[in-house]
């Protein structure tokens, strides 16, 4: 291992020793342009700058892209300190040619005994054929007919005018057409051309100029212009609105794009399908059309075409009104028969003499079964609006009347009515709030059935039931503190659909019960008294003349005692004072079943005289236990539910 260590080292000292013992400086400032065109000498500069003496060659090369083009070497004799320029050695001059295209750069070696001691480069550059130009048109929109001029000016990168050819191309879409080679002196160039017939349209203009050296340029859409085949034709007519049978004059002039008058051009006048023909006089036109008295009515267009002996057409259009007389409506509607808070859709039509749609407003009235004018409003023929009807409609037939007015005269031109059918609607809003239960009629008619609640109590059900022609939108309101005594319940109250909901209820502060009298102690005796003589005395009932004992098959059969239902005070159903009810057999003629009808009878009766007279105390002091509400009731309404007392009849 130390043996090829000394080896390694022995090697470099013979390189060290072999190399050259100079120290120079080479530098390259130049050149002194970016690009260069082809044909162009390349410029050179910089200097050497020595410590040493130095007798060697100056090598340049010039390196763009992956070649190399060496320069012929120069002598160099250098003395130590002394610096040399480039421009005070015989350097070979750089002429740039089509071969050297692209980036380039320059690279200066100093060769000693043919090997490189120093070496530097210059800034980049490049090497090109492109050429710079500059070019206008005299116009960029002529008539068919006119001339269009070219001009330009094309230089290399230095500024240097070209010598050499233009070619000039106009490209029409997506072709392009070589339209003439012209010589390119001191840079500059014209060109002309005159467009005929067919040649209208957008051009853009390529032009490829070169000169002898190789310097080449394609200048594409360097400009633009537009060849115009139009003419601008100016219409106008004495009325705007006319009846069948006037007649239409019809006058106007023509002109270029350019605003130049036109001389010589022929001219077709159309209304519909009938034309006519006229000429130029100066530029303009004049000529009268009759208007058939059969047209119909709306808008109608006149048309005139020009064109003139270039190929230049025009064409223009007015339109005019001719009047329509209204003559007939037509209602659409939805439906004919409508419950309240359902909705009506009405569509109108209104009809010219011609049986055409007019484009025109028509007034819609719809007026209820009392012959009250509901709602106006007034809507485009062909539309349609859309109404509710309101929850308290009165039922019956209504009208729907629509009409179009003569905004001269005033005065209904043309009407058509519809019949509408509005159902009767009995319905009623049951709502608890606070222990008190709200009835209101939010049907269309007086409700007229009676209203009937369950409530179901622990040990007892009861059934609260009120006779009252409600009206419409009225509420009567019952307290149920004051019809039921202390404890909790559950209400059944109606949901529709024959479905009712069951609702949580807590009297706290309701009615006393009050314990029963001597009367009910007197009727219980006799009613045991009555079962003891059915099983120990077996009292059998005989019938006079021909009556056969019934056998027990053929008795009556007993009814099953259901719950009882305790029917709250109602005026209407309290008995006749001062009736006696008889509580003995008459002559054995009645069997024990009789007997015990006329017992539970007399039970329900005497119990319902007690609670009568329970609640007489608190009756004479309020008045009824059930007051009514409504539209005439001075008292406020507590707010349960927001129900306001007048509705929108329609919301238009």
């Amino acid at each position: 291992m130390p043996s090829m260590k000394r080896g390694v080292f022995v090697v470099i000292l013979l390189i060290v020793f072999l190399l050259p013992a100079v120290s120079a400086t080479i530098s390259l400032t130049g050149p002194s342009e970016v690009q260069y065109n082809i044909g162009e000498q390349i410029e050179i500069s910089g200097y050497i700058q020595e410590t040493e003496d130095l007798s060697g060659q100056l090598q340049l090369s010039l390196l763009c892209s992956s070649k190399t083009y060496k320069l012929q070497a120069t002598n160099i004799d250098i003395s130590a300190g002394e610096r040399v320029l480039f421009s005070q050695l015989n350097i070979p001059t750089l002429t740039a040619s089509s071969s050297m295209q692209g980036m380039c750069r320059i690279k200066g070696d100093i060769l000693v005994n043919n090997a490189v001691t120093e070496t530097a480069s210059s800034s980049s550059f490049q090497i090109t054929n492109d050429l710079e130009g500059s070019f206008t048109l005299d116009q960029s929109q002529a008539q068919l007919g006119d001339t269009i001029t070219l001009a330009g000016s094309i230089t290399d990168l230095d500024g240097k005018p070209l010598e050499g050819t233009a070619e000039i191309y106009f490209v029409y879409k997506e072709d392009e057409y070589l339209m003439d080679f012209v010589t390119v002196q001191n840079g500059a160039f014209s060109y002309s051309h005159t467009f005929v017939a067919n040649s209208a349209g957008s051009y853009k203009v390529n032009i490829i100029a070169r000169d002898s050296l190789g310097n080449e340029e394609d200048f594409n859409n360097i400009e633009s212009f537009t060849i115009l085949d139009d003419l601008q034709v100016n219409i106008d007519t004495n009325a705007q609105v006319f009846s069948p049978g006037d007649v239409i004059n019809v006058f106007g002039d023509v002109k270029t794009v350019l605003q130049d008058y036109v001389s010589t051009a022929t001219v077709e006048i159309s209304l519909d399908e009938s034309t006519q023909s006229t000429s130029l006089a100066d530029s303009k036109f004049t000529q009268d059309i009759f208007i058939p008295a059969t047209i119909k009515s709306g808008q109608h267009t006149i048309t005139i075409e020009v064109e003139d002996n270039y190929g230049n057409a025009g064409v223009s259009s007015l339109s005019i009104e001719v009047e329509a007389k209204a003559t007939s409506i037509e209602n659409s509607i939805s439906a004919t028969v409508l419950n309240p808070k359902e909705e009506l859709t009405v569509g109108v039509s209104l009809y010219d003499q011609a049986g055409d749609l007019m484009e025109d407003y028509v007034y819609l009235e719809v007026y209820d079964s009392t012959n009250k004018r509901i709602t106006e409003t007034q809507i485009a023929s062909e539309e349609s609006i859309t109404y509710i009807i309101p929850q308290f409609a009165p039922p019956g037939e209504w009208m729907l009347k629509s009409y179009y007015l003569n905004e001269e005269t005033q005065e209904e031109q043309v009407t058509a009515s519809n019949s509408l059918t509005i159902n009767e609607i009995q319905e009623l809003d049951i709502q608890l709030h606070n222990n008190l239960l709200y009835i209101t009629n939010i049907g269309n008619v007086k409700y007229t059935d009676d209203v009937e609640i369950n409530v179901e109590g622990v040990d007892q059900n009861y059934l609260i039931s009120r006779t009252k022609n409600l009206g419409v939108n009225e509420t009567i309101i019952i307290d149920l503190e004051k019809e039921l005594p202390s404890g909790t319940y559950t209400v059944s109250l109606p949901t529709g659909f024959n479905t009712a909901e069951p609702t949580p209820l807590t009297i706290e502060n309701g009615k006393q019960i009050v314990a029963l009298s001597w009367p009910y102690a007197i009727v219980a005796a006799l009613f045991v008294v009555a079962l003891a003589y059915l099983v120990y005395g077996r009292i059998r009932t005989k019938k006079k003349g021909k009556e056969k004992e019934l056998s027990p098959a053929e008795r009556p059969a007993q009814k099953t005692k259901a719950p009882q239902k305790i029917r709250l005070y109602d005026p209407k159903r309290e008995p006749a004072k001062g009736k006696k009810v008889s509580l003995t057999f008459e002559d054995k003629q009645h069997s024990l079943e009789d007997f015990k009808q006329r017992t539970l009878e007399e039970i329900k009766r005497t119990e319902e005289k007690i609670q009568k007279d329970s609640r007489r105390a608190h009756s004479f002091s309020e008045g009824k236990l059930g007051y009514v509400t409504g539209r005439n009731d001075p008292v406020e309404k507590p707010k349960v539910t927001e129900k306001p007392s007048t509705f929108s009849l329609f919301d238009d």
